[in-house]
């Protein structure tokens, strides 16, 4: 009776394997671009998002201020403020509209932000005193928001519009 010999060089995994190799941990990896577009003082062509709270800051307020029709092949993206922009009052009606055209928005085209609370922000006397000067009102909308799937809570973000006058 002989004895089989097994053979285990095709069993297992070495340590000095590829998917051990940490040496490009600390690299950073690139999510997005930052928008408004800047030039890059690195490798990179343009200034890049890093982390993900600030890329889904950065796509939620472009989603908020791009009006509908501006986006190639995609008519019906953003939030379409502009539409009621010119009616600006300070009634509770006309931030209702507000609250609900970013709502809408934003559960249609990212579904995965929770939106906890859309307020007016109070302008300071001298931001009002610019925009009078200008011959424009402005309108400050913050978001409240978070992401659950990633596990990120109390975000916010601020946009401006101006309201010519």
């Amino acid at each position: 009776m002989s004895h089989s010999k097994f053979k285990f060089k095709s069993v297992g995994n070495k340590f000095s394997d590829r998917k051990y190799d940490n040496s490009n941990i600390t690299k950073i990896r690139n999510i997005g671009i930052k928008t408004p577009l800047r030039s890059s003082s690195t490798t990179e062509i343009f200034d890049m998002h890093t982390d993900i709270r600030g890329q889904i800051k950065d796509n939620l307020r472009n989603l908020i201020l791009t009006n509908q029709g501006e986006r190639l092949c995609r008519h019906n993206f953003g939030a379409n403020l502009k539409s009621i922009l010119y009616d600006y009052s300070k009634d509770e009606q006309y931030k209702q509209a507000i609250s609900k055209m970013i709502t809408d928005t934003v559960e249609k085209h990212m579904p995965v932000i929770n939106i906890l609370d859309i307020e007016s922000v109070v302008l300071t006397d001298e931001e009002k005193n610019r925009s009078n000067k200008l011959g424009l009102a402005k309108l400050k909308v913050r978001v409240y928001f978070s992401v659950p799937k990633i596990r990120v809570d109390n975000l916010a973000i601020e946009v401006e519009m101006f309201i010519g006058g």
